[in-house]
């Protein structure tokens, strides 16, 4: 297994030939995540796979390793399992997207551009797939606190004076 996928490849000659590759991305190179991992930063293992279906042409990989996170709750570190599989259907326009197969995500491809950042696409997926608020199982939260209990309410009685009243003692003078 090579140690690094393909920083670009070009999307129809990979699918024509059935392409794959396989290698590891450095979690600290993506920095769309950057800022809800924690350090060490570690890594995860791609391997992808490009292919036809009749004239469709698709992208499915695999996804596994390991991105530390922070909960939210308690502040600590806290590890995120990753294993996630993934089926991109490859796309030109969005009229595409109706002709994609039961389970397939669209990948627009730019026609602009002639190819397509693999590092990028791992981080797309991975940016669906790390939860948005981190916090551990509430039996495992290191809080250090109890739950918060509902207050009592009570009740406070005051001795304004009715600010009238005192336009009620002038006009008894």
């Amino acid at each position: 297994m090579p140690d690094r996928i393909p920083i670009s490849i070009n999307p129809e000659h990979a699918a024509t030939r059935g392409f794959r590759t396989s290698g590891l991305l450095k979690l600290d190179s993506m920095e769309r995540l950057l800022d809800r991992l924690v350090a060490p930063f570690g890594e995860v293992k791609v391997e992808l796979e490009f292919g036809k279906h009749g004239q469709r042409m698709y992208l499915q990989g695999d996804v596994t390793g390991e991105a530390i996170l922070q909960c939210q709750r308690c502040l600590q570190k806290m590890k995120q399992e990753i294993n996630h599989q993934f089926r991109l259907g490859l796309i030109f326009s969005e009229a595409e997207i109706d002709g994609l197969l039961p389970g397939e995500e669209p990948l627009l491809i730019s026609n602009d551009d002639q190819d397509l950042r693999l590092a990028e696409v791992i981080e797309d997926e991975l940016e669906l797939l790390l939860p948005m608020v981190v916090k551990h199982s509430a039996e495992i939260c290191q809080t250090g606190m109890e739950p918060a209990k509902e207050t009592e309410q009570i009740e406070v009685k005051t001795s304004k004076k009715n600010p009238f009243e005192v336009l009620m003692d002038l006009k008894k003078r």
